[in-house]
């Protein structure tokens, strides 16, 4: 198991990923309000938190070196870290580094578990642009989202040629699968 960090992996810095925990699904945070001279809450559903992650990894090049290489990688300057696993190629987790870096002592500090915290809960899939000539009329496309959440399609359709077009229709219809 390794761990992409802005496009560079880990396991060329002389560190080995040993631990990660990603929990199943953030934190909910319920919104309710409290109204006065009104027994209990009024309540607006909930909505997810940001989600921890929590990486270790075990040093297996020089000590002082590979450290000082992860800390530059996590440093919270550079802002959100596209965190892409091996084991979940195309899915990235934008992640802040939140906390303070520790040492698993009963290793001999050979093991250093780095907090990081995503604001965005959810992980993206990889963009995947498909270019279509539509041939005849009508024509069916079939749009695909291969992500953890329903996202719908950005759709552009560009007149690449020089005819006008004089009657265009885009229809969006629910195929019911069962």
């Amino acid at each position: 198991m390794d761990v992409s960090v802005n496009g560079e992996w880990i396991s060329e810095t002389g560190a080995v990923l040993v631990r990660r925990s990603i929990p199943g699904l953030p934190e909910a945070t319920e919104n309710t309000v409290e109204i006065a001279e009104r027994d209990g809450e009024v309540d607006f559903g909930s909505t997810y938190g940001a989600r921890p992650i929590g990486l270790a990894f075990f040093i297996t090049g020089d000590y002082d070196t590979t450290v000082s290489l992860l800390m530059r990688q996590f440093n919270t300057r550079r802002g959100v870290l596209d965190l892409v696993f091996s084991d979940r190629p195309g899915k990235h987790y934008f992640a802040q580094y939140r906390g303070t870096m520790s040492w698993d002592e009963s290793t001999g500090n050979r093991v250093i578990d780095i907090p990081l915290k995503m604001y965005d809960p959810f992980p993206e899939s990889d963009e995947r642009i498909t270019e279509l000539t539509i041939t005849r009329s009508p024509q069916v496309v079939n749009v695909q989202s291969i992500g953890d959440e329903r996202a719908s399609p950005v759709i552009v359709l560009t007149n690449i040629g020089t005819t006008t077009l004089h009657s265009f229709k885009i229809r969006n219809e629910y195929l019911m699968e069962g």
